[in-house]
C-alpha cells in the first residue's frame, strides 16, 4: 500500500484498498512469487472438491487474519447451483472501524472474487 500511495498520489477508498490489497492475496499462488510461506492460495487443482473448499477456506481464513487487519473473516458459506454443483464461497468480513460488513465472493470454477458491502439478509 506504501508504494501504491507513494506513486500514484490519490489515497484510495478503505473499500477500494482493502478489495486491492485481498485482490493481491487471492491471485497470489501459494509458495510463489514471496518470501512469506502462508501468503496466497493453493492450486487445487489436484483436489477433490470437499478437499479444495475445506483447504481453500482455511487458507482464507489464514490471509485475511495475517494480511488484511482492517476486517475479520465473520463466517463462510457455500453457495450452490440449480444442479447442487457448489460454484462459490461467500466470506462475510466485518470491518474493524465500523459496523459494516462486506461480501468476498469467490468464483471456484473461474478463480475469480468480487468483494462489496453486504446486502441486507435473504429470508429463508
Amino acid at each position: 500500500m506504501f508504494l501504491y500511495k507513494h506513486f500514484m498520489g490519490a489515497r484510495p477508498d478503505e473499500d477500494e484498498d482493502i478489495r486491492r490489497n485481498l485482490g493481491f492475496v487471492l491471485s497470489t499462488k501459494r509458495g510463489c512469487g514471496y518470501f512469506l510461506d502462508s501468503f496466497g492460495l493453493s492450486d487445487m487443482a489436484f483436489r477433490t472438491p470437499e478437499e479444495a473448499v475445506t483447504r481453500l477456506s482455511q487458507e482464507l481464513e489464514e490471509n485475511i487474519r495475517l494480511y488484511e487487519p482492517r476486517v475479520r473473516l465473520v463466517k463462510i458459506n457455500e453457495v450452490y447451483d440449480d444442479d447442487g454443483r457448489r460454484v462459490r464461497l461467500v466470506a462475510i468480513l466485518a470491518r474493524r472501524a465500523s459496523t459494516q460488513e462486506l461480501e468476498l465472493v469467490i468464483d471456484l470454477e473461474n478463480r475469480t472474487f468480487d468483494l462489496r458491502p453486504k446486502g441486507p439478509e435473504e429470508p429463508d
